[in-house]
This record gives C-alpha cells, sequence and structure tokens, in this order.
C-alpha cells in the first residue's frame, strides 16, 4: 500500500512539476530580463517561419493567443499552423542574419 501512495505521489509531482513549467509568453514579453539565460517551456501554433539557406539558419514563431515568440530551433523548423511545445533557453536582444529578433528561445536538445 505505502508503495502505491508513494508512486501517486512522484506521478503527481511529475505532472505538477511540467504542467506548472510551461509559460505563457504575455508572461515573458512583461519582463524579459527576468528569462534571460533561463529554460522556458511555451506552448501554442507556428504562425510565421523564416529561412535563410545561404546561412543554413531556420527560426520560427509561436503565437499562444497571450503574444508571440520567435523560437530557434535545435534541427528543422516546424510548419505554420503547426502545435507545438517548445523547452529552451531565452535569449534578450539577440540578432540572426542581420534581422534582430528582440526576445528568442533557443530550443534544447530534447534527444536523450
Amino acid at each position: 500500500m505505502k508503495k502505491i501512495i508513494f508512486s501517486a505521489m512522484l506521478i503527481f509531482l511529475f505532472l505538477l512539476t511540467f504542467c506548472a513549467a510551461r509559460m505563457r509568453i504575455a508572461d515573458i514579453h512583461r519582463a524579459p530580463r527576468k528569462f534571460h539565460n533561463q529554460t522556458v517551456t511555451i506552448a501554442g501554433t507556428v504562425s510565421n517561419v523564416i529561412t535563410l539557406p545561404v546561412l543554413k539558419v531556420g527560426i520560427f514563431q509561436i503565437d499562444d493567443g497571450t503574444g508571440k515568440i520567435w523560437v530557434k530551433p535545435k534541427h528543422d523548423a516546424p510548419y505554420i499552423n503547426e502545435r507545438i511545445a517548445v523547452t529552451g533557453t531565452l535569449k534578450v536582444g539577440i540578432s540572426i542574419g542581420g534581422k534582430d529578433f528582440g526576445v528568442i528561445i533557443f530550443e534544447a536538445d530534447n534527444e536523450l
């Protein structure tokens, strides 16, 4: 019985941690310097994709209904209108390929 209770508590804490970790984009934009160099998780719909083949750089924008934020993917960019969640390091004041992106998330490598 103790093992079942312990297991249930671990599952609950795991879910609580990952559900609470997801942030609203509006909260990030209210105080971007607070989250600079921090790991954040957001979820939403891909609203824009930019690729610069010469520089081998791709970047996409996520809209969660509260705001939009740019993401530098670890691998290939997703498709427009795709719903995704992204975890990565937030950076403030970033320019890529001569374009200023302001606040951007550099996606973490999700491969184990």
